[in-house]
């Protein structure tokens, strides 16, 4: 394996840790927000996060599907 594909998949695997470690803080400071006000707040920062990971994880499928960088990935339909 070359060091560019070592490194691809490291940072794929580093992502996809990322987006579980974000929604299980994401989940917890959900249930919280009722009883502390900081963790509405830490809820909407994971969220972000967690958007901004799951755009990077997409540039990985198009990398993987021959697409090009700048091709938006399909993120289905997302309600706020």
């Amino acid at each position: 394996m070359t060091y560019e594909q070592e490194f691809l998949k490291d940072f794929s695997e580093w992502i996809e840790q990322q987006i579980q470690i974000s929604t299980l803080a994401m989940t917890s400071a959900e249930r919280l927000k009722n009883e502390d006000p900081a963790a509405k707040d830490a809820a909407i920062r994971y969220e972000s996060r967690l958007e901004a990971y799951d755009f990077i994880k997409g540039k990985f499928e198009n990398y993987k599907n021959g697409k090009s960088f700048h091709e938006m990935p399909d993120f289905g339909t997302i309600n706020y």
